[in-house]
């Protein structure tokens, strides 16, 4: 299995935008419209103009703005899950072992200044966010990549293990290509030079300007003149201005408090306030390295009866509109999907609990690590509750998710659950089951996203299988995989999943809820 790892996302939902259902659309001019104008975005907080250095909060101006081998198309649903050529010339050539892929590019491509675009530019981008001197938040991403070598229009890489999803790992903003020798600076460097349907202009101080590409070939839309983002004010002022029409766009998630508001003022997913599902999971992690539940599958099946996911999510949210109880990893936004009806997601099951936990308790206590975001201590309670039911004496030590994370990781580290969001930061489940249950991550000593320490042969050797496959059928050995790790290990707890949402002027129209990148920018239009 890949040694590939990304840095665990721990998020407090309501600041995290990177994976969403896309379903909803605005009234609007007739797909494919042009309709110019000036975009309006309003976002409190800036961002790196780095490809390098971005990160998936920040991704959908620089889905905008960067021409990737292969790109989401500007879609909803499934169809924008699936990566598809944009600067390669078709599909990859993809050796029978899954660990070379050769990309051609498309000829007399050119970046938004007229310079050509070969590559040589996408060897250049990979190669600087792999450098360990740039520090790129997504070196990880391509930490199973080997050999990176262009010849002409030619691009080959070549992978230590064996892969199936490389051309979507490719498809993200974080191998943007940059000119031959773009400077290695962990401070980041500006790329204006871009390649996609637009590009980042100049810019006053506090303003993002996305100007129109005129050189670019690939399929992607772009139907505004220019997008315009304004960098400042606190979240009120910023949907105040959306709301009076003085912005379009509100860049940033929505506190759940404020979208109970907007929902009774707008509706969901009419017109102007929208509402995308599955893109996270919130769990229960049972580290099965502990004496508690080490070689206890029976009390780690106990603890997922006797939790009651519904009462969690009533009492941590309120709203149904925003969170669904579940009881899978994978979020319900990732390709290949299935419901599978594992444990009981409407109440507990204490009976079946009971007969379970019982002669496997060991003592009967448990330490949660319990993040300290929004919702996370409330969910806590029911959940010392529920387990008192079965034997279970639980002591809750809140903490940030940056501590979680530098502790977590670390063999030995004595807690036995963390409760906490779990967001995919690129539309694969491997993402999901690979990273957080991928048994050679549990014997890392350092840089462990296995919080679980789920570590068993069988499925280690099945999950390694299934990410040798290409779609459409690892998709489905992905899904099946994580049916069966809960039904027979259970090594999570999954309680609820997350909701982004997105509030609209109303002259916004065009609009697709990107699957990937929920503000699909270049695809908007006005009214």
């Amino acid at each position: 299995m890949g040694t590939r790892r990304l840095v665990v996302t721990l998020v407090v939902s309501a600041a995290m935008v990177a994976l969403a259902v896309g379903g909803a659309s605005a009234r609007g001019p007739a797909t494919g419209a042009a309709s110019g104008g000036t975009l309006r975005v309003a976002s409190p907080f800036g961002m790196s103009l780095d490809p390098a250095l971005t990160v998936p909060i920040a991704a959908a101006p620089w889905y905008a703005t960067c021409s990737t081998l292969m790109a989401f198309p500007d879609a909803a649903g499934a169809t924008g899950l699936q990566a598809r050529p944009d600067a390669a010339q078709g599909s990859p050539q993809i050796s029978r072992d899954r660990r070379t892929y050769v990309f051609t590019v498309r000829k007399s491509l050119r970046f938004a200044d007229g310079s050509p675009l070969t590559a040589a530019n996408f060897a250049a981008a990979l190669r600087r966010v792999m450098n360990p001197r740039m520090q790129s938040p997504g070196a990880n991403l391509f930490s199973d990549v080997k050999r990176v070598a262009a010849d002409g229009r030619h691009l080959r890489i070549t992978l230590r293990e064996a892969s199936g999803d490389l051309a979507t790992r490719l498809a993200m903003p974080i191998s943007c290509p940059v000119p031959v020798g773009f400077p290695v600076d962990p401070a980041g460097v500006e790329l204006t030079r871009g390649s996609g349907p637009y590009y980042f202009a100049p810019h006053a101080p506090n303003t993002l300007v996305l100007e129109r590409n005129p050189y670019y070939q690939g399929p992607r839309r772009h139907r505004v003149a220019r997008i315009v983002a304004t960098i400042g004010g606190d979240l009120d002022d910023n949907i105040r201005a959306v709301e009076a029409g003085a912005a379009d766009v509100l860049a940033i998630e929505i506190p759940r408090d404020v979208r109970d508001v907007l929902a009774q003022r707008y509706g969901v997913n009419k017109d102007q306030f929208f509402r995308a599902r599955g893109r996270y999971t919130a769990a229960l992690v049972l580290n099965t390295s502990r004496p508690l539940f080490r070689n206890n599958v029976g009390l780690r099946k106990a603890v997922n009866l006797a939790v009651d996911r519904a009462e969690v999510v009533r009492r941590a949210h309120a709203s149904s509109l925003w969170f669904r109880a579940t009881d899978q990893i994978v979020p319900s936004a990732m390709p290949g999907w299935r419901d599978y009806d594992i444990y009981p997601v409407k109440g507990p099951d204490l009976v079946r609990a009971r007969a379970l936990a019982e002669g496997n308790l060991r003592g009967g206590k448990a330490i949660l690590y319990a993040s300290t975001g929004p919702g996370f201590l409330d969910q806590a309670q029911v959940i010392v509750r529920n387990l008192r039911e079965i034997g279970l004496q639980m002591s809750v030590r809140p903490m940030s998710v940056d501590v979680i994370n530098a502790r977590a990781g670390v063999p030995g580290e004595p807690y036995d659950m963390i409760l906490a969001d779990f967001a995919p930061t690129y539309p694969d489940p491997a993402d999901m089951l690979v990273r957080l249950l991928g048994g050679e991550n549990a014997r890392k000593a350092s840089g462990n996203d296995n919080f679980a320490y789920f570590d068993v042969p069988a499925y280690n050797r099945r999950l390694a299988a299934a990410d040798r496959l290409l779609a459409p059928a690892r998709f489905r050995a992905f899904s099946k995989l994580d049916a069966a790790i809960m039904r027979d290990q259970a090594p999570w707890v999954p309680l609820f999943e997350g909701t982004n949402t997105v509030l609209f002027s109303k002259r916004v129209g065009c609009l697709k809820l990107h699957p990937v990148f929920v503000r699909d920018y270049a695809a908007m239009c006005l009214r």
